[in-house]
């Protein structure tokens, strides 16, 4: 039990410094949560998130594809990864992640749609 409630503090610790701005701090209590729960679909979500406002595409569509790999149905993490495939030009992928957000039964952003609309003409 104490493992998990570390978890969760290190949890709020990494959002609270997210939303600070904090976002090397943020990764590290991010990833610190995800050594003691590495189920945490939040903490990959959380973490992939602020890897992307870094610039780090890459990193960050790991690790929303990693929360996708926890929870195939989590439209979060297809979400964030669409956007992360998006700023990469990845145009396809992003689509087929909005896709798969829709057919979750969930809705996408349509700041999304019209910006990937514009980009490929679709």
């Amino acid at each position: 039990m104490i493992k998990n409630e570390l978890a969760g503090v290190l949890y709020n610790r990494g959002t609270a410094n997210a939303k600070a701005g904090n976002l090397t701090q943020a990764i590290e209590d991010f990833t610190q949560c995800i050594e003691i729960k590495p189920d945490d679909i939040m903490a990959y979500n959380n973490r992939g998130s602020a890897y992307a406002q870094q610039g780090d595409y890459i990193q960050a569509i790991s690790d929303f594809t990693k929360a996708i790999g926890i929870s195939v149905n989590d439209p979060v993490a297809y979400h964030n990864r669409a956007v992360a495939y998006f700023c990469l030009k990845e145009y396809d992928r992003a689509w087929g992640d909005v896709t798969m957000v829709k057919e979750i039964g969930a809705t996408v952003n349509p700041e999304i749609i019209r910006m990937l609309e514009e980009a490929t003409g679709k």
